[in-house]
C-alpha cells in the first residue's frame, strides 16, 4: 500500500491492484480450497487437514495453521492494502510531507515516519470491524481444514439440534464482536 500510493500508476502498483481485485473476488472458502490444493497437494509443502497443539510441536503447530490463517487473512489484506494506499495518497500530498521532502530527507524516512504514522490511523479504527468478520469466517475456513473450534462446535451443535449450544455461541460472538466495535471516546 506504501509503495503503490508512492508510485501510482507503476509496475508494483499495477500488479498489486490486478492481486488485490482478483483476491477481492476469490471467496474465502474457494481461496481456502484453493490452498489446499496448491499448496498440499500439488506442491505438498503444508498439512491439508488437523490440528497439533502447540504444546505438543510448536513447528507442526504453525504449520498446520499457515493455510487457514493465509485464508482468513487474505480478504482483510485486501481491505488494508487498498486502504493505506488511499490514505498515503492523500497524505503524501500534505504540506508537512512535502515541506520533509523541500528539506532534502530521505524517501524511506519521509514514508515511514511522516506519512505512513498518519495514514495509519484509519487502519487501527477498521480493525475493530475485521475482528467482527474474521470471527464470522473462521466458521467456513474451520470446516475447510478439519479444525476444532467455535465454528465447528457451532455447525455440529447444529446437526445434533443441540440449540443451547448454538445460542451460547452466538450470544459470545455477538459480544465479542460489539466490544471489537466499541471505540473510546
Amino acid at each position: 500500500g506504501v509503495w503503490s500510493a508512492y508510485r501510482p500508476g507503476g509496475r508494483l502498483d499495477r500488479v498489486a491492484t490486478a492481486l488485490t481485485s482478483a483476491t477481492l473476488a476469490v471467496p474465502s472458502f474457494v481461496l481456502g480450497i484453493l490452498l489446499v490444493f496448491v499448496f498440499g497437494v500439488q506442491l505438498g509443502l503444508l498439512p491439508t487437514l488437523g490440528w497439533v497443539p502447540f504444546s505438543e510441536d510448536p513447528v507442526e503447530h504453525l504449520s498446520h495453521i499457515a493455510l487457514p490463517v493465509l485464508t482468513l487473512a487474505a480478504g482483510e489484506c485486501v481491505l488494508f492494502t487498498r486502504l493505506l494506499k488511499g490514505d498515503m495518497m492523500a497524505t503524501l500530498q500534505q504540506d508537512h510531507v512535502l515541506s520533509a521532502r523541500a528539506r532534502g530527507l530521505p524517501t524511506s524516512r519521509i514514508l515511514v515516519r511522516h506519512a505512513l504514522r498518519q495514514s495509519s490511523f484509519s487502519l487501527v479504527t477498521v480493525s475493530g470491524v475485521v475482528i467482527g468478520r474474521l470471527i464470522g469466517g473462521t466458521v467456513i475456513v474451520e470446516l475447510i481444514f478439519s479444525l476444532p473450534g467455535m465454528g465447528s462446535l457451532v455447525v455440529n451443535s447444529i446437526l445434533s439440534r443441540d440449540f443451547i449450544v448454538v445460542q451460547a455461541v452466538v450470544l459470545l460472538s455477538a459480544s465479542i464482536s460489539a466490544s471489537a466495535h466499541d471505540v473510546p471516546d
